[in-house]
């Protein structure tokens, strides 16, 4: 397991070395994007390994190891966008988000917790992971977004955005992540419905709340796109909001009750 971690690390690493270097350099050659495939698909290879021996007694439902889940579908759903946007790669910014997770699954110390009972709740973990990992990609686009749209209104355009995808572009990408982690934000919670029996004696109560919260903030801002034809700061503002509605959801509670609660 810690072999397996340890090289989904290193390539991890070194195809975030890469892109970042081509990516600053302008190198747009064809002939780059071949080993990061290669690359990618081996780090997801040894990253599903370590997941795999982790959850060989069952399915381990601590922090560190859902979160390596999540992050194991953030590098693959990258590797696909990857492939239709070359050049400004997502894995520049997402492959070392994944590496530091891989960093911390190892490093920080855990207590042992409870594993899943009920196999018919896998749909729900499942379809709910793919949809924090969905938005936590429209999160971090909403950012830069944020950062491109500020510095075309003060016509001021340097550095690194310089090179990104036209505006609008970015703006695209966005609502394609937001409408798919909507969809399966959807489905995780009506599968939730059927297989939770009682949320009040699961101390569930909070995360679904919360989780429902996200629902709708999402949900009028897609209305809203459509309809409105909302965009711009209004569009970054409300998939911010429903993100740290979901952070707290899930990954928020859980660390609190795991390292807070049971250090204090």
């Amino acid at each position: 397991m810690a072999i397996a971690n340890s090289l989904a690390f290193l390539l991890y690493l070194s195809c975030s070395v890469i892109l970042i270097r081509n990516f600053v350099q302008r190198n747009q050659q064809g002939s780059a994007s071949f080993p990061i495939g290669i690359m990618t698909v081996l780090a997801l290879i040894f990253h599903g390994a370590d997941i795999f021996l982790t959850m060989e007694g069952g399915w381990d439902l601590s922090l560190f190891s859902t979160l390596a889940i999540a992050t194991w579908l953030m590098a693959f759903i990258a590797l696909i966008l990857g492939a239709k946007q070359k050049y400004a790669h997502p894995g520049i910014v997402i492959y070392p988000l994944v590496a530091l997770s891989l960093i911390l699954k190892t490093a920080v110390p855990s207590e042992p917790t409870t594993t899943l009972v009920n196999p018919a709740l896998e749909w729900h973990i499942l379809l709910s992971l793919a949809a924090y990992s969905l938005f936590t990609l429209a999160a971090i686009q909403a950012i830069i977004l944020a950062v491109q749209e500020q510095q075309l209104r003060q016509r001021h355009l340097v550095g690194l955005m310089r090179k990104l995808p036209p505006l609008q572009s970015m703006e695209t990408t966005l609502f394609q992540l937001i409408s798919a982690g909507f969809i399966l934000l959807t489905l995780g919670l009506t599968a939730g419905f059927f297989f939770i029996e009682d949320i009040f004696a699961q101390h569930l109560l909070h995360k679904t709340v919360l989780s429902l919260i996200a629902w709708c903030v999402f949900a009028v801002l897609l209305q809203g796109r459509l309809r409105h034809g909302w965009r711009g700061k209004t569009a970054i503002k409300w998939t911010l909001i429903g993100f740290v509605f979901l952070v707290f959801a899930y990954f928020g509670s859980k660390f609190v009750l795991e390292f807070l609660i049971t250090h204090a």
